[in-house]
């Protein structure tokens, strides 16, 4: 069992700073705030450089999404390629929906992991993300696309994004395993989120998700992650649970108090690197 702790070498960057244009009814820019704030690629290479001096080891490179569900990522792309080639940091990006040529250059530039979010109920899509004009067969044809290209991707599922019901989660799984196998299959779940318009929705119960966690792990035999999006309240229990169970490889920001109980390896990078990028954030 893996314990990740991000923060500590491995940070979290917005490329759009506060902004976000889509405003998924989840988050609507708010976690946004959490992460260091960049506005041209110049500024990237500074935070890079400032950020290997103080012994970070890698970066998530995320933001804002447009109004097509994609991060404006084509023009940092150069400066991602330099940023490897004179810190050597391991370089994740939460990508939205790539278009085929933002793919191409991300596999250029030498991008390690793709987190993608895997979402297939058109409702969610449609209604909670805001994207009017996508469906389940964009993200699956996004998806598609950056594994053709060679690209590493760590697929996440998001549980109970359709107002806390646990709906399509286990037909995303199925699509998921139909036609790709990931490094790692990494499970988020909803955090009614303080000043945004799901604020008073319940999160999907603990049973439900322990349910869905505990079926992947019969029907897929690589590493599952319990990622770091989930309410603070569940951690005691859900936490618990799925340690004991043994249906989990790896789990983002558990209570301290389980990573000395489980005898936890402890990995200072998110939950969706590689295993063979593993012993650098040890």
């Amino acid at each position: 069992m893996k314990a990740f702790i991000p923060g500590r070498k491995y940070a979290t960057v917005s490329i759009t700073g506060s902004m976000c244009l889509l405003k998924c009814r989840f988050c609507e820019g708010k976690y946004l705030k959490g992460m260091y704030h960049v506005s041209s690629p110049k500024e990237l290479y500074s935070l890079a450089d400032k950020l290997w001096r103080r012994g970070f080891k890698g970066m998530l490179i995320s933001g804002g999404f447009n109004k097509q569900g994609q991060l404006p990522l084509r023009r940092y792309l150069p400066v991602i390629k330099k940023i490897k080639e004179d810190f050597d940091f391991v370089i994740s990006v939460h990508s939205g929906l790539p278009d085929k040529e933002t793919i191409i250059e991300m596999e250029k530039a030498g991008v390690d992991v793709v987190d993608y979010q895997l979402v297939v109920d058109d409702f969610v899509i449609k209604e909670v993300m805001r994207l009017r004009n996508r469906s389940s067969s964009d993200f699956l044809a996004a998806l598609k696309e950056l594994y053709d290209k060679g690209l590493k991707v760590a697929v996440h599922i998001p549980v109970g994004l359709n107002y806390g019901v646990i709906k399509s989660e286990y037909t995303a799984l199925d699509s998921l395993l139909e036609l790709f196998n990931p490094h790692v299959l990494i499970f988020l779940v909803l955090i009614p989120t303080r000043g945004t318009s799901m604020e008073y929705v319940k999160p999907p119960n603990i049973e439900g998700i322990i349910d869905l966690i505990g079926h992947a792990r019969k029907v897929y035999s690589g590493e599952i992650a319990l990622g770091c999006m989930r309410p603070a309240s569940y951690k005691r229990i859900l936490d618990k649970i799925l340690i004991e169970k043994q249906v989990i490889d790896r789990i983002a920001l558990p209570p301290i108090q389980y990573i000395k109980r489980y005898r936890m390896e402890v990995v200072n990078a998110c939950c969706s690197i590689p295993e063979e990028l593993i012993t650098r954030f040890k």
